[in-house]
């Protein structure tokens, strides 16, 4: 069976359409706050709320669509932070990850406000995080795996440190971003290397050796 090439290029013109919403809801964030209206966000995009409806079905789609677009890109971010940790000083991926996540929710502070936000009518059946802790916490408890096997140690605690250390630091940020007068980002950072930086230097070198099969 051929595909009509007008159903292709129809297609193709829907999904860019989308990708401009979400970008102009993303600037409306921006300039009005993470409660911004949907009158708002459709004088940003120049069209007219039946046409981001149409697109998007409701408010809750067009979030859901705004939410993917930036865990997406903090995904981006924070795998890029990750490959640059030193792999012979583990004892410094709670200071990379926590510095990549909180330099990405500094710089757009309305938008993380607006992601933890879903629609009321929805709140219970959207999750403002998605898959994003888990998927980046399997990145993480690969990369302390990783390390601990080159060491002829016992990966079995890998699962929960990477985990451990995700759920941490984005509650960490959640609490920082809810805080007035908010500290900066270095006292925060800092609060997270005072805690983390020896801990994990101390539960890596206490890891038992692995068992010979």
């Amino acid at each position: 069976m051929q595909t009509d090439g007008r159903d292709t290029r129809w297609a193709e013109h829907r999904q860019t359409r989308r990708r401009e919403l979400v970008e102009d809801t993303l600037r409306a964030v921006r300039k009005h706050g993470a409660g911004v209206g949907m009158d708002e966000i459709a004088a940003q995009a120049g069209t007219s709320k039946t046409v981001i409806y149409r697109h998007f079905g409701d408010r809750a789609g067009l979030y859901a669509a705004v939410v993917a677009s930036v865990h997406d890109f903090i995904h981006a971010d924070l795998r890029v932070a990750l490959e640059l940790t030193d792999a012979a000083d583990l004892s410094r991926l709670a200071h990379d990850l926590a510095d990549a996540y909180f330099a990405l929710v500094e710089r757009d502070p309305e938008i993380y406000r607006f992601v933890l936000s879903p629609p009321a009518s929805d709140a219970a059946s959207i999750d403002p995080y998605g898959g994003l802790p888990e998927l980046i916490g399997g990145q993480v408890s690969a990369a302390i795996a990783a390390h601990l096997a080159r060491q002829g140690q016992d990966p079995a605690c890998a699962t929960t440190w990477g985990h451990g250390l995700v759920g941490f630091i984005r509650a960490a940020a959640d609490s920082w971003m809810a805080t007035e007068p908010r500290p900066s980002r270095t006292e925060v950072l800092a609060h997270v290397d005072t805690f983390f930086t020896p801990a994990l230097a101390t539960g890596l070198a206490a890891v038992p050796q692995r068992q010979e099969q």
